[in-house]
């Protein structure tokens, strides 16, 4: 099954999800200059703003309502391990501002934090108003990317503050932050959840959705040019690789999230159908993640991303196969 969406204004995550014939093919690898830099993001920053407000998300109160159970918590889990992860973001991100490289790269950070503190009030605004949905610490407990991924970015940020600055431990971060969160878990995460609330009629979150994708756009694409520039200067291009290869890793492990048990329809068509959804997302994953290679420098890395990603989604289902003694819905439709 393929998942599609509109555009979100033609910038980098649809490059990334809809490359065209007239754009480079996957195999050439564009020279740094094409990618914009900090001062010039800043300025598309400027015009990019939107209001959680305006969204007005109490609009979608009485569709949420009469949502079928399946879908009520399809969406729900979906945009709780959003927040989660935005939470997570605006905690910690500080540290890649503070030791920025040059000032241009901590003006552009500072507009990116900003981001990231509307997100989360995007995003718990619409699970109190419009799903009705008790913000807790349950919500985190059964997060896989607070489970997982959450630790692993807190201590590469720790690792720039206890180092001062060290431009190694900020790139590290930079990998975790924008290549991996932003420009995998996030972006495939919007993507499918964005065809759902149209799907079902919910037209704020739609909206906002839109907007969240338009700034995470400019996140990830500050975040390819930093990479590439770091893969260029030839004293972090090893580093930046092997952060990128045990983030893809993770992040396929997020994805299946054996920590929680999943949504299994009892009916065959609805459980072969939840099987191509969720394999379908997590084939946008990958494919967002070989993608950025060639973005970044690192077209050569293709092959170990792809074997690296399958072997960690294979040891995931069979620890969700432990955990839970049943198999997972996609192993169980196969």
């Amino acid at each position: 099954m393929t998942i599609t969406t509109g555009p979100v204004s033609g910038e980098i995550l649809d490059i990334l999800d809809d490359p065209a014939p007239s754009r480079p093919a996957a195999g050439n690898t564009p020279d740094r200059s094409t990618l914009p830099g900090a001062l010039a993001l800043y300025a598309r920053w400027e015009k990019g703003q939107w209001s959680v407000g305006d969204v007005r998300v109490e609009r979608d109160r009485e569709t949420w309502a009469a949502l079928r159970p399946f879908a009520e918590r399809e969406l729900g889990d979906a945009l709780t391990e959003l927040e989660v992860g935005e939470v997570c973001v605006t905690r910690t991100l500080s540290a890649l501002v503070d030791h920025a490289p040059t000032d241009d790269d901590r003006i552009y950070l500072c507009t990116q934090l900003a981001d990231e503190g509307r997100h989360v009030r995007f995003f718990q605004e619409y699970l109190t108003t419009a799903a009705g949905i008790e913000l807790d610490s349950a919500l985190d407990e059964a997060s896989a990317y607070g489970q997982l991924f959450e630790p692993q970015l807190v201590a590469a940020t720790s690792r720039v503050r206890e180092s001062g600055g060290d431009r190694g431990a900020w790139y590290e971060a930079l990998v975790g932050y924008h290549l991996i969160t932003e420009g995998v878990l996030a972006a495939a995460a919007l993507r499918t959840t964005r065809v759902l609330a149209q799907r079902y009629g919910l037209h704020a979150l739609h909206e906002g959705l839109g907007n969240v994708a338009r700034d995470e756009s400019r996140h990830l694409t500050y975040g390819l040019m930093a990479a590439r520039r770091g893969v260029d200067d030839g004293e972090h291009r090893e580093l930046i690789a092997r952060c990128y290869l045990s983030g893809a890793e993770l992040a396929a492990r997020v994805m299946v999230n054996p920590h929680k048990k999943a949504i299994t329809p009892v009916m065959t068509a609805a459980l072969h159908a939840r099987a191509r959804q969720l394999t379908a997302q997590w084939q946008v994953g990958l494919d967002r993640a070989v993608r950025q290679l060639r973005l970044i420098g690192l077209p050569g890395l293709r092959d170990d991303v792809e074997r690296s990603w399958s072997a960690a989604q294979r040891r995931a289902l069979a620890e969700y196969r432990e955990r839970w003694d049943t198999e997972h819905p996609v192993v169980l439709a196969a």
